[in-house]
């Protein structure tokens, strides 16, 4: 058991429970929430996440790791009073997703992660509410600010021992590449979570990113996924072979959702209409199929509660 920063404070991986570890509230741009309100209507956006999450508590979810960097609009200040009217906890993050802000080009990744460090340490934004995990990520090929922000990730994690989660883009092995520069910087595999990796299905791929001993993020689930991907029953059996192979100890589940999505030109982001489920579209589609063909509950158990408590302890896969 180890002590995590929650954003109501301290709390013990023992808590963490039925766990979504790759989830947002606002999908937006830094100061895009305060400085356009009409782009995002707090009130309405605190509203339907509370009715959400309560719902989505009630059947089961515990835990949402929060993984909205500065660049994409985070709001911690919501996400707390989100959890507090909810029940559902809330993990938030520091770190950079791929607008990397022009005050961090040049600077080294010393100073980036005392940057960083403060928002673990200290709070975010005089909140007092601190981080608990590191976010960046990249594109293939990984650009030179980008390779900055997962070499500031890394001086981040040796500093603090928080985690990092990383995105990636569709059909692509970045996530090697991403690795591999951690690693040059001394994270140890097990600290790091690839994200999105079911947006390449590649089994190749896939196997490979476990047998180096990282976390796998199978966490773009809803009734359309993204262009070019099979449709959802098909890539759900196809988790289902990965289970059978034995990589659900590096598995976590989770959903790439939002309550808001401000730009409009994105294809594959389902509007709410289309996703009704939202948050609990793998409990209510995704594991009932996993179940259907075979898969226990001890299984879907170590996916979204052992794995993602192992990960936050910085034990490493199937331990």
């Amino acid at each position: 058991m180890a002590t995590i920063n929650s954003v109501l404070g301290p709390m013990d991986t023992a808590d963490l429970g039925f766990t979504l570890p790759h989830e947002h509230l606002i999908d937006s741009s830094a100061g895009v929430n305060f400085t356009y309100g009409e782009l995002v209507s707090r009130e309405w956006a605190l509203e339907t996440a509370v009715a959400d999450l309560t719902q989505a508590h009630i059947e089961g979810v515990d835990t949402i790791v929060e993984v909205s960097p500065l660049d994409l609009g985070r709001e911690v200040s919501l996400m707390k009073e989100v959890s507090q009217r909810s029940g559902v906890q809330f993990i938030c993050c520091t770190g950079c997703w791929l607008d990397v802000p022009r005050s961090f080009w040049g600077r080294t990744p010393e100073f980036v992660a005392a940057l960083w460090s403060r928002e673990i340490e200290e709070g975010i934004e005089g909140t007092g509410i601190k981080a608990g995990i590191i976010k960046v990520a990249t594109s293939d090929p990984i650009s030179e600010h980008e390779e900055l922000m997962l070499r500031s990730a890394a001086k981040t994690h040796l500093h603090t021992g928080v985690p990092i989660t990383t995105h990636t883009p569709p059909q692509s092995w970045v996530g090697e590449k991403q690795i591999n520069i951690l690693k040059e910087e001394g994270v140890e595999p097990h600290h790091i979570y690839i994200g999105h990796i079911n947006n390449t299905p590649d089994r190749d791929y896939h196997r490979e990113l476990a047998r180096l001993g990282v976390w796998l993020g199978w966490d773009i689930n809803n009734p359309f996924g993204r262009p070019n991907l099979p449709p959802w029953q098909q890539r759900t059996d196809y988790l289902k072979e990965l289970l059978d192979e034995g990589l659900g100890s590096n598995l976590m589940l989770s959903h790439d959702w939002n309550i808001v999505l401000t730009r409009l030109a994105s294809p594959g982001f389902p509007t709410r209409e289309e996703n009704p489920d939202g948050y609990l579209w793998l409990t209510r589609a995704v594991i009932p199929r996993l179940k259907e063909a075979g898969i226990g509950q001890s299984i879907i158990d170590e996916l979204m509660k052992g794995n993602p408590k192992r990960y936050f302890e910085g034990l490493k896969p199937g331990s």
